[in-house]
């Protein structure tokens, strides 16, 4: 295997050490049939927002566990290692496909043939047996060697001469024809090897590009199910104040300190809670069936977010990030693998577009007796023998196809050159707004905590300002809204943060080294 194939299996190896490494504090996922054999646990702060599924076990999932089942799971991940074992089986094939070849010949010809004669046309018999072996090889450079060696035995009969009896022949020879134009040069000979080393290696950069696709895919849907928990979290809180405030309220009212119409803005809140709640658990659902699809388990398979907020790494710099979508991305290597080969084919092209000059010679030596050690003896003492040198040239009268073929080639060229370079540019563009977005997003998490404190405080001061008849219902109403959407607000908030450095670390080939 080339150096390319080597580094693309110590970088799925690395990948895969990093993250069993990463996982094992927790355990791997074990999958049995349809189910998987999930940690099944259920924290009190969800239990409220499953009682309509409370038959149904909960599988936690850490962002480990998502990339492990990713790995393990996806359909397509296991169609892509069918696809790279084909790819090694078609190196192997054309590692071995320049080897010597050997061919032989036996057989038996009679028959007969007229002649003229002094006494007119006459019948001759002949009949023949003869056996023969040639051994061929191409050599690197594009140098054809043939050895071959026959043997003869054959009844002959003369005009002249009359009946010759039975004569035996034998004659070895060699052949060396060097291509000097067209079919010359080791990247020539080599191109069927070369070509399948090329589909190898971009095939597992391919892979790895389904790969990165993958885990971005699965850690996007696993933190957008961890903000529609997060969310239902929020609306269960704003339902348990709400409620609270109805109950001191109604104290309140017993003790005659309110009116009747004091209680109504609580309870229409407490029904938008209600309301809110069935639209966010709705959100759970939806969330965990698509990760269920993206992971490849089943459909009735219930997945809950373990995480806490989401633990982002520090953002790289421009330049950093620049430097780790060179040596990492995926999609970088495809390219540049796709204009290699789009290279290899073009210098391909321009040599078959050239004329057949070939250097010949060759050597053979001949033996005829009446017995097989006469021939051979023959052989030996080089009496007969054949020696030729000589140029065999090939030129198409008209050669537009294989010069269109290589102007093709050419353009295919500068069109793959275009691709790898607007990647790069593209590239360039992307994470610097990458990087842009994603400092905008921490600052706007920083402020949107600093809301929710002060929006919770002003909770406090309006149930306060409420029980001591300084305040109305509609601002305690008020206030609670206000807090339930400043904390929606960090939660999305650090989501969208988490949205872009996943962009990112998909950009830069770095997504499996995620907490």
């Amino acid at each position: 295997m080339n150096d390319r194939s080597k580094k693309g299996g110590r970088r799925v190896t690395r990948r895969a050490g990093s993250i069993k490494g990463a996982a094992a504090a927790i355990g791997l996922l074990m999958i049995a049939g349809s189910a998987p054999a999930l940690a099944q646990t259920s924290p009190s702060s969800y239990e409220e927002a499953n009682q309509s599924a409370a038959n149904d076990p909960l599988n936690w999932l850490t962002p480990d566990q998502v990339v492990e089942l990713v790995l393990r799971q996806s359909p397509d991940l296991e169609r892509a290692r069918i696809e790279e074992e084909r790819a090694r089986e078609l190196v192997l094939s054309e590692e071995h496909e320049r080897t010597p070849v050997f061919s032989a010949d036996a057989g038996y010809r009679y028959g007969q043939f007229p002649d003229l004669s002094a006494q007119g046309t006459r019948l001759i018999d002949s009949s023949a047996l003869s056996l023969a072996g040639r051994l061929s090889h191409t050599l690197p450079i594009g140098t054809r060697v043939a050895l071959s060696a026959s043997l003869n035995r054959a009844v002959r009969d003369s005009v002249v001469l009359g009946d010759l009896g039975v004569a035996y022949d034998a004659g070895i020879a060699a052949e060396v024809t060097q291509p000097l134009l067209r079919g010359a040069g080791r990247d020539v000979v080599d191109a069927a090897l070369l070509s399948a080393r090329r589909a190898e290696e971009l095939r597992l950069a391919q892979s790895d590009e389904l790969t990165n696709a993958l885990l971005y895919e699965s850690l996007t849907t696993y933190w957008d199910l961890w903000l529609a928990q997060r969310s239902l979290e929020i609306q269960q809180g704003a339902r348990r104040l709400a409620e609270q405030s109805l109950q001191e309220a109604t104290v309140r009212l017993e003790a005659g300190a309110a009116a009747p119409a004091d209680l109504i803005p609580l309870r229409i809140e407490i029904a938008r809670a209600e309301e809110a709640l069935l639209a966010a658990r709705t959100r759970v659902d939806e969330r965990s069936l698509t990760l269920s699809r993206q992971l490849g388990l089943a459909t009735d398979t219930s997945l809950r977010a373990r995480s806490e907020a989401p633990s982002i790494p520090d953002l790289p710099e421009s330049d950093r990030a620049l430097e780790r979508y060179e040596a990492n991305s995926p999609e970088l290597q495809r390219l540049t693998i796709a204009l290699e080969d789009a290279r290899q084919q073009a210098a391909l092209a321009r040599n078959n577009a050239r004329p057949a000059l070939d250097a010949v010679g060759s050597f053979q030596l001949d033996g005829l007796g009446r017995s097989t050690p006469d021939a051979l003896a023959q052989i030996g003492r080089a009496e007969g023998y054949v020696a030729f040198v000589g140029l065999r040239l090939e030129l198409p009268i008209i050669n537009r196809a294989r010069q269109a073929d290589a102007r093709r080639a050419e353009l295919a060229v500068r069109a793959a050159e275009h691709d790898l370079e607007q990647a790069r540019a593209d590239a360039r563009h992307t994470i610097t707004s990458l990087l842009n977005e994603a400092r905008a997003a921490r600052t706007r998490a920083e402020l949107a905590r600093q809301t929710a404190e002060l929006t919770r405080e002003n909770v406090a001061a309006q149930r306060a300002r409420f029980e001591t008849g300084r305040g109305t219902a509609f601002e305690v109403v008020d206030a609670l809204q206000r807090l339930q959407e400043a904390e929606e607000r960090v939660v999305e908030a650090d989501l969208e943060l988490m949205r872009h450095t996943l962009a990112l670390q998909q950009l830069t080939g770095t997504l499996p080294d995620i907490p």
